[in-house]
């Protein structure tokens, strides 16, 4: 989407032009194609209005279902679990996720399988588990790899497990130091 200007690596999100976001969502008014309205509700949450993301997305998810596709279903639920997990219902999100990455997986959707993984993996970065976090990247990353799936989500996978990575070392050395350690009685250090 040409409204994506990055990757935000404090989020694990991409980073979005707010103006061209707006003007794109002006554009797509009130079209009903599923198309439109997973595109409206991505805009919706990149933009912070997250109640009609939710509404959005939730719309998206109706959509794909009278489409009778249980891959768009799917893709549909992981937009409307991205939409939670920014709004705050972490558990949800996670659960969410899950069971995605667990129908992705059985059915062989490796790109959506990839992707669920990813966003998985955001909502246990946001959740402060760290080593879960970066399972789930390192999966998405080789999933990517395998399947020579799209450069940007490869390359977004790849900045995930490296902020995560690091997150987890940082917080493994700071949860060393704060153990207080034995001294000898009478020689006193370690």
């Amino acid at each position: 989407m040409s409204e994506s200007i990055g990757y935000d690596q404090t989020a694990l999100r991409n980073a979005v032009d707010v103006a061209a976001a707006a003007r794109r969502l002006r554009h797509l008014g009130r079209e009903r194609s599923l198309a439109a309205v997973s595109e409206r509700a991505w805009l919706l949450e990149s933009l912070g209005r997250l109640d009609e993301a939710l509404a959005a997305a939730t719309e998206a998810v109706g959509l794909a279902r009278a489409s009778g596709s249980r891959d768009r279903v799917a893709e549909a639920r992981l937009l409307r679990a991205s939409v939670v997990q920014t709004r705050g219902d972490l558990a949800t999100a996670l659960r969410d996720c899950t069971a995605i990455i667990a129908e992705s997986r059985s059915n062989d959707w490796v790109e959506l399988w990839a992707h669920a993984l990813q966003q998985r993996g955001t909502v246990h970065f946001a959740l402060g588990q760290w080593h879960e976090a970066c399972v789930d990247f390192t999966v998405a990353v080789e999933l990517c790899r395998e399947a020579e799936l799209d450069a940007s989500q490869l390359e977004a996978a790849e900045v995930a497990l490296l902020v995560a990575t690091d997150r987890a070392q940082t917080e493994a050395l700071r949860a060393e130091q704060d153990v207080p350690r034995a001294s000898h009685p009478i020689w006193g250090g370690r």
